[in-house]
């Protein structure tokens, strides 16, 4: 049930992030649209703004590089006091980029899920054509076809990541012992802006900073061109939760393939062979959880995050699975549940890994957007009660806080950017 006065804050707080073209994540810290922030906040315009949901779902896919990639970051308006600005990227004259200036990653692709979900409901799903809407299948489609071949090294149709931003996961422990091997040399001249908005010690360390510029500067070395990107950059992922991500999308394109009468036999061919490796890949019996793999160094990396309860997302444990993940781990209180050193649910690194922390940028914090995708995984495998649960805990985390980005999993207090438009749209999103 939505009440009056949550629609109210929701909408003050996307209104007051629209630029016209599209709603940007925070009036300082991030002026630019990003990838699945402008998917998920169009479920939340989708409760008292329909037309300009579907619109901002065309402004994000208007930036698709002709080679299929959606970018991570899109300059519509240009430059801003935003590092990096479009220059940096030095994307200009590609071939394969597109028209409007953009980053040169990519991001977790759940805009097939968020579209479907936007054509199951009456608010929005008579608002647009067919035309329109088979234009936006086969840009997805191109989009998931890119990251099952192009970004793929090994022909088993699981996408690599090449920097620590494509996760969305910026600097999550998961990529602490990578980076930590990662020595920067001749950087560009650059200045972070971040910590001008969000306190130092909220955001990623300097050092991490250096290294992430470092990779950018290898892109641009090899012209972005991607077989030169996978056979030469230090950051080579394979990432539970983006390739959870995608098998879903891959479900929901499916899905909206057969609405539009299309052959959707090559997505039928992807999510067959993500279901065929995926606990081979990533599964650790003696553990009960599933792990990154770092493709560069041919071996899991067994940090406890958040990312295994995404799987549920995408339909991908057993039930046996499934029950292991809840049962030993998201209802630990040493690790995920609230009654040990947390109050709140569900950080993003296990209490008791050495590098949690509870305030720094992903390696702790509870994060709106990770609490609406494992409630809906929850709901997926019958966990509903544990579920309204979670939604209950994030929406009264959330009234008490306001929207920011994300919030000390001990205590609640916010951190990160204010007026946050993904925590207020899947807050909208949570309680309806």
């Amino acid at each position: 049930m939505i009440s009056e006065s949550l629609l109210a804050r929701v909408r003050t707080t996307l209104k007051g992030n629209d630029t016209g073209t599209f709603i940007k994540p925070s009036p300082g810290q991030y002026p630019h649209q990003w990838n699945w922030d402008s998917a998920v906040i169009a479920l939340g315009l989708s409760h008292f703004d329909p037309a300009r949901a579907w619109a901002e779902v065309e402004s994000l896919l208007t930036s698709q590089w002709r080679d299929g990639m959606v970018p991570h970051i899109i300059y519509h308006h240009g430059p801003s006091d935003y590092f990096p600005p479009p220059d940096f990227w030095q994307t200009a004259g590609l071939a394969r980029a597109g028209d409007i200036p953009s980053s040169a990653f990519t991001q977790p692709p759940i805009l097939a899920s968020v579209v479907r979900m936007l054509l199951e409901r009456p608010s929005t799903s008579g608002l647009i054509d067919d035309a329109t809407l088979r234009r936006h299948y086969e840009r997805m489609l191109a989009w998931q076809r890119w990251l099952h071949v192009t970004r793929c090294p090994d022909g088993t149709g699981l996408p690599c990541l090449i920097h620590p931003w494509e996760s969305g996961a910026d600097n999550s422990p998961r990529w602490a012992a990578i980076l930590d091997g990662i020595t920067p040399v001749d950087l560009p001249p650059f200045k972070r802006r971040d910590t001008v908005h969000v306190k130092a010690d909220e955001r990623p360390r300097p050092e991490d900073y250096a290294r992430f510029v470092h990779i950018i500067n290898l892109g641009r070395q090899l012209r972005w061109e991607p077989a030169a990107l996978l056979a030469r950059m230090p950051f080579l992922v394979q990432d539970i939760m983006y390739i959870a991500i995608l098998h879903r999308a891959d479900e929901d394109l499916a899905w909206l393939g057969a609405r539009l009468r299309a052959d959707t036999r090559e997505i039928e061919g992807w999510r067959a062979s993500t279901t065929a490796i995926f606990d081979q890949r990533f599964w650790d019996e003696k553990r009960g959880l599933y792990f990154d793999y770092d493709a560069r160094a041919g071996h899991r990396i067994e940090i406890a995050s958040y990312a295994p309860f995404t799987t549920l997302f995408a339909g991908l444990p057993t039930t046996a699975q499934a029950a292991r993940l809840v049962n030993e781990h998201l209802l630990n209180p040493a690790e995920f549940a609230p009654g040990g050193p947390l109050k709140f649910g569900v950080p993003t690194i296990a209490a008791n890994e050495p590098l949690f922390g509870p305030r720094r940028y992903w390696c702790g914090p509870v994060w709106v957007i990770i609490n609406w995708i494992i409630t809906i995984g929850l709901r997926r495998y019958g966990y509903a009660d544990l579920a309204d649960k979670l939604a209950a805990d994030t929406l009264g985390l959330v009234e008490a806080q306001g929207f920011h980005e994300y919030y000390d999993p001990r205590d609640g207090s916010a951190c990160g950017a204010a007026d946050f438009s993904w925590s207020a749209a899947l807050a909208l999103e949570m309680a309806a």
